[in-house]
């Protein structure tokens, strides 16, 4: 490892300074961490300050490419943001709580190494460059978003379900990296039409050993001859598993099979732009399943309409429009007529979803976070208090609202649960229409994301307000714009002083972006001398508010903006 070192040349370059000196200076962060010795007994500092560092500068850089392609209008901007929003949301964390988890173990380091460092390359040579119009984005045929999703919810349902692997996801836009000493096996398979289609499957040799001794029934650390057979077998099942649910990929046949060496699979990756590119750690090893099937965007994704069928399908249509637009509510409850109970009273004007237990609640919220979770406080294994506080733990799941809905409403219950702030506690005594009422009225409160990079702020202005909003946390003006796309806020509460980008910027970000460009922003902020105020004029916010107001005022203030909005 120390040997493999990044040589920085010309062919990196795009021709813009800030991005450039940017990659020149991530590919030096990266060189360091490869030179650690992973015997050194310091290892683990050195490799938790090399990380902390690259993230630094990684989402420096991003921040200030997105803004540089903004402002050139790009046109791949919201595929390439998508790209930054994955790695930075999803990969990084994902591969740092391994290497926290492991306590920095050689594997890990490994992981950690391949993945960054090969993403940080791929990404520069294709993505980069195709801003400058020096290379063509490798993504631009990528599955929406929908499908993209669920592929990657019936792929851990599948490793769960076949080999009792309970998988996450590291990348939505795994690009060929070695994460290790892998197993590179390519199926081509010709479809109804004649087309050809190749399916790439990537397995970390010890999650080939470990799933297929378990399966075999023996014990072995080394792959042989039987379990590469069974490994074949098994995968071209795995396979036809996927394609199942996916009826517009129907292949009729295996026309192709290889076991590739790395430069061979790295050569054949490279030749096409996947529609599906996907790298899970499954608790074993690491997983990746790619599709490369340029003919699936060309087919139709819906039923095909006929003067027979038109009215019928147009009626399905809106119907199912209708239900995507649905409040999300996750029902907690391990009695099946509580779940079937709380499914009828809401199943009309919401999409509700049922867990019996707090891993099956953490799961589905996993999958697809919900707007509301309905949980019960008397379940086994976990109780309802450690369920909330298992919710509260996690990162991406901590602010989802939680209201109890249950027939422990002693006073000792809902003192231990006061701390995680829960949204509500309702008995299950109390009358259906009544329930359903107080859910309605949740749902009917206005909701304002607060944007501040300072914990302390953030829980100032939540505990201040959630009473009467519903509230929603970013800590940067990426999260904010993640956050504003997944559910559009009434009011945007946003700090003026915050790194990478200040709330100008921020600001300027969400005026650029159609769908969001007309929410209303209000500045709170330690910031409001007449420069910084005269900055964002311009960009027409709703008001500004000094932080040093006391904290009635403030609510008085927001009160008012929404009462004279209505």
């Amino acid at each position: 490892m120390n040997s493999n070192q990044f040589i920085w040349s010309d062919r990196f370059k795009i021709g813009v300074d800030i991005i450039d000196r940017e990659h020149r200076k991530l590919f030096s962060i990266m060189n360091k961490l490869l030179a650690y010795n992973e015997e050194d007994e310091k290892q683990k500092w050195a490799y938790q300050e090399g990380i902390k560092y690259f993230k630094e500068h990684a989402m420096k850089h991003f921040a200030e490419e997105e803004v540089y392609m903004a402002s050139i209008g790009y046109l791949g901007y919201e595929t390439h943001r998508r790209i930054h929003d994955n790695f930075r949301k999803i990969t990084l964390p994902e591969v740092e709580r391994e290497l926290q988890q492991s306590d920095y173990s050689p594997d890990a380091i490994r992981h950690f190494l391949g993945v960054c460092a090969g993403w940080l390359i791929g990404h520069t040579l294709t993505e980069d460059r195709a801003i400058a119009g020096k290379a063509s984005s490798k993504w631009e045929g990528i599955l929406p978003e929908d499908q993209q999703a669920s592929m990657k919810k019936i792929i851990i349902q599948l490793l769960q379900d076949m080999f009792h692997l309970n998988a996450r996801v590291i990348s939505e836009n795994y690009g060929g990296e070695e994460f290790g000493k892998g197993i590179y096996y390519r199926l081509v398979y010709g479809t109804k039409n004649n087309e050809r289609s190749e399916i790439y499957l990537v397995f970390e040799e010890k999650l080939l050993t470990t799933t297929l001794s378990e399966v075999m029934g023996i014990q072995s650390n080394k792959l042989d001859a039987l379990m590469m057979n069974v490994m074949r077998y098994t995968a071209q099942q795995f396979v036809k598993r996927i394609q199942m649910q996916f009826p517009s990929a129907e292949m009729s046949e295996v026309k192709e099979e290889n076991l590739l060496t790395y430069t061979l699979f790295e050569k054949a990756f490279d030749r096409n732009s996947p529609q599906c590119s996907l790298l899970f750690d499954t608790g074993e090893g690491y997983f990746a399943y790619c599709v490369m099937a340029p003919h699936l965007l060309k087919e139709t994704v819906g039923p095909v309409i006929r003067e027979e069928n038109a009215m019928s399908e147009i009626k399905k249509y809106l119907e199912e429009q209708v239900d995507n637009n649905k409040k999300r509510i996750l029902v907690v409850d391990d009695s099946i007529v509580m779940q079937k109970a709380m499914k009828d009273l809401l199943d009309k004007d919401y999409q509700v979803v049922l867990a019996n237990s707090g891993a099956a609640a953490i799961r589905s919220m996993t999958l697809d976070q919900p707007d509301l979770v309905l949980l019960d406080y008397e379940m086994p294994v976990c109780d309802g208090r450690q369920v909330l506080e298992m919710i509260r733990a996690e990162e991406g799941l901590a602010d989802t609202p939680v209201v109890f809905l249950t027939s422990r409403v002693d006073k000792e219950s809902i003192q231990n649960v006061k701390s995680l702030k829960p949204a509500g506690y309702l008995p299950k005594s109390m009358d259906p229409a009544k329930i359903k009422e107080n859910i309605d009225s949740f749902f009917r409160k206005k909701s304002i994301l607060i944007v501040d990079d300072s914990i302390v702020m953030q829980k100032a202005m939540k505990d201040l307000l959630e009473k009467d909003y519903r509230i929603a946390l970013a800590n940067s003006g990426a999260a904010a714009i993640r956050s504003m796309t997944l559910d559009r806020p009434d009011l945007v509460l946003l700090d003026y002083e915050m790194p990478v980008c200040d709330g100008r910027q921020v600001l300027e970000m969400i005026r650029a972006e159609k769908e969001l460009a007309d929410t209303p922003v209000i500045f709170l902020t330690s910031r409001y001398d007449k420069e910084s105020v005269q900055n964002v004029l311009a960009l027409k916010p709703a008001g500004y508010l000094p932080k040093s107001m006391a904290q009635e005022e403030i609510k008085k203030n927001i009160d008012g903006f929404f009462k004279n909005n209505r």
